[in-house]
């Protein structure tokens, strides 16, 4: 999966970057993917670059 422009800023990279770490916990409190890119884990799909499921 591509990651564009307009979904970007609702990833945890790009808010890892801007310093929301409320969201970013809330948006990983119960993670079902990590980014194939960053490693960075996730509740949902839409919020990573390239979602790999967590096994």
């Amino acid at each position: 999966m591509a990651c564009d422009i307009t979904s970007h800023k609702m990833h945890m990279c790009a808010l890892k970057a801007e310093g929301c770490s409320d969201e970013v916990a809330s948006l990983s409190a119960s993670p079902t993917v990590k980014c194939g890119n960053c490693g960075a884990l996730a509740n949902s799909p839409d919020n990573v670059c390239n979602p790999v499921p967590l096994k």
